[in-house]
């Protein structure tokens, strides 16, 4: 009769020998100890995942008097993103209704060290924090899985990742997308560029892929269609749409990851004496505030900060109240176009 065999328990000891450390090491280095180099916190993290390691957290017990508080991460370069403010402002109001305190913690968004940020980060999370709002995964994200390890409640707004048990609150970006292509397509273009944020953010995946979608399915021809990857910024948009009125071929439409991107594509614009949007259409996506202006008058993507980060705040104390008894739960906001005049057919040869 064979006998039962259930999964064994991954201790500190077998860290350490994986690693040929003492546990002592391995302890201080989970905790974050700063008198543990980086590089050594760093393999005793990523090994920890690997290896399916659940540690008891450190601040638990102190969750008998909750602290009330929630971090929130948001990337260092997203702070040039007026629509990432706008929902970290909202998070900050709508946590604050529901008597909670919010702890902003800024990540330089470098993946390849995520486990060395997360252990700067864990005596904060371990002592203070009931939970956190993610503003600026990656698709890849360390820090994500790592958190839920450590059985901390997560919830990711704005951005989302494949294949992860987590809450997520996004907007449509593909739907978005095909929809900027769509009002560019029946004015008449059919030279479009995109210049987008980083290529591991969802939000630029996606929108790039229901554009991309929507114009393979016209018959437009990829090689017709440049792509640029960079950040969510102004300085962005100004490079890349450069490098698009550039080409022998230049484009006669640019859609805009994000209307920070599309402000410097203006700029870009006027800096060629390019007018827009007779010789050149801008379209953005995410409607902040400036997009509105009678100055700017972009036509871009409605997307709401306000309606995302009160879902968010709402999915945040679901998962403090209810931990792991809920499944994970996926908010996909509707966006709408919004024309306004940056937008018009292209200017005949």
């Amino acid at each position: 009769m064979a006998s039962s065999n259930p999964k064994k328990s991954v201790l500190l000891q077998d860290i350490a020998d994986a690693l040929k450390l003492s546990t002592s090491t391995i302890s201080r280095a989970l905790a974050g100890h700063q008198t543990i180099s980086e590089e050594t916190r760093d393999a005793v993290q990523r090994a920890a995942v690997s290896m399916g390691y659940a540690s008891k957290r450190p601040g638990k017990k102190k969750r008998n008097l909750p602290t009330r508080t929630v971090g929130v991460l948001l990337s260092v370069d997203q702070l040039h993103n007026r629509f990432m403010t706008m929902v970290l402002e909202n998070i900050h109001h709508d946590m604050l209704e529901f008597q909670y305190h919010v702890m902003v913690l800024i990540d330089p968004m470098n993946s390849a060290n995520d486990a060395a940020h997360l252990s700067s980060f864990r005596p904060i999370i371990d002592e203070y924090l009931e939970g956190m709002i993610l503003l600026s995964a990656t698709t890849d994200s360390f820090m994500v899985r790592e958190l839920q390890r450590l059985g901390v409640p997560v919830v990711l707004a704005v951005r989302s990742m494949d294949d992860s048990k987590v809450d997520i609150v996004e907007s449509d970006n593909f739907s978005g997308g095909a929809e900027i292509m769509r009002h560019l397509y029946e004015l008449g273009h059919r030279r479009i560029g995109l210049v987008m944020g980083p290529e591991n953010s969802s939000t630029s995946r996606d929108r790039a892929r229901g554009a991309l979608n929507f114009l393979r399915e016209k018959g437009v021809p990829p090689e017709n269609t440049p792509v640029v990857w960079n950040t969510f910024s102004y300085e962005s948009g100004y490079s890349g749409s450069t490098q698009m009125l550039e080409l022998q071929d230049p484009v006669t439409a640019i859609m805009a990851g994000g209307d920070s991107i599309a402000l410097g594509v203006l700029e870009a614009a006027r800096a060629k004496n390019i007018d827009v949007p007779g010789q050149l259409s801008v379209v953005g996506f995410d409607n902040i505030p400036l997009a509105g202006s009678r100055l700017i008058s972009l036509t871009t993507i409605n997307s709401s900060a306000k309606d995302m980060a009160r879902v968010a705040c709402r999915r945040m104390l679901d998962r403090i109240r209810n931990g792991a008894l809920t499944p994970p739960t996926r908010d996909v906001m509707p966006v709408e176009l919004i024309r306004r005049d940056t937008s018009a057919p292209p200017r005949q040869s």
